[in-house]
């Protein structure tokens, strides 16, 4: 049976073969290694997590876009004051990849059981693969506000939320709604009042009072947002 520390290496080499030319820079310490790409308007990252049990859980592509998470940030949520946030290794994270199927044989909040070195290799193999296909569409699609807006509205009329984890877009929990809003206004969504309103249901829900003065603040802070698109 393989070990975590000769599972390591073998996917780090890899993957640093490949992304590494591309300004990628690899953080190993912790719980969870990441890869991360910094840009002047973004952060693309993404981490895994080696289980004692044997499986390696892999988050797939993420991005935090600054003039969101500079907001978010601003704003804080209850019982987070976002102290862990250095810039080096962690992040607010405004989207995550919820679209991209994992390989059959891989569950979600464990990982894709690793006991052998095929299976090593077969893992490692369907990572870069999606690194180098899937990954950089969901980049630039989602790099991009006015995409993100029009996932929303798209799951929006599924019925579904943004953060959903079925095929969601917006990282977090309610504070998915805050990273929402504050797109919508960036985008000078014309329905962007609809969607306040909808927020505005839910963060009146008694089970929820305690993110109203947060999210009350969130609203009163987009009243000085400009747009910088027009969809």
């Amino acid at each position: 049976m393989l070990t975590k520390k000769e599972k390591k290496e073998y996917v780090f080499k890899k993957l640093n073969e490949f992304l590494k030319p591309q300004g990628y820079y690899l953080v190993k310490t912790g719980l969870d290694p990441s890869f991360i790409l910094k840009e002047n308007d973004k952060i693309v990252y993404f981490f895994f997590n080696f289980k004692d049990m044997g499986q390696i859980a892999f988050s797939k592509l993420m991005i935090s876009i600054k003039i969101v998470e500079e907001i978010i940030f601003e704003i804080k949520k209850p019982d987070q004051d976002y102290s862990h946030i250095d810039n080096k290794k962690y992040f607010l994270t405004t989207v995550f990849d919820g679209e991209t199927k994992m390989p059959e044989g891989y569950y979600r909040g464990i990982g894709y059981d690793v006991n052998t070195q095929e299976e090593l290799e077969f893992f490692t193999e369907w990572i870069l693969n999606y690194l180098k296909t899937e990954g950089p569409k969901f980049i630039e699609t989602y790099s991009y506000l006015p995409n993100i807006l029009k996932k929303m509205d798209e799951l929006t009329a599924q019925g579904k939320t943004w953060q959903n984890m079925e095929n969601g877009i917006l990282s977090g929990s309610l504070d998915a709604e805050f990273r929402g809003l504050i797109i919508a206004k960036l985008c000078n969504d014309p329905n962007f009042q609809k969607k306040v309103e909808m927020c505005d249901t839910v963060f009146n829900e008694s089970c929820y009072e305690e993110w109203l003065p947060y999210y009350e603040k969130l609203k009163e802070r987009l009243k000085s947002v400009e747009s910088i698109y027009n969809v």
